[in-house]
């Protein structure tokens, strides 16, 4: 995955779980689409710093 398609996905996960908390706060399904969007950021950043040290 490029970096271009890699951060706009990441943006796109950000925009989901914004939208979320300000529509659902409080609500059960703004915990679990929060928790899943969040550890999809987390994963792309985590690849993004693994594959930028491998080939660095």
């Amino acid at each position: 995955m490029d970096n271009g398609k890699r951060w706009t996905l990441f943006t796109v996960l950000l925009l989901v779980n914004v939208t979320i908390g300000v529509l659902a706060n409080g609500t059960w399904y703004q915990i679990v689409i929060s928790a899943l969007t969040g550890a999809g950021m987390l994963a792309l950043a985590v690849d993004y710093l693994v594959r930028r040290r491998r080939n660095g």
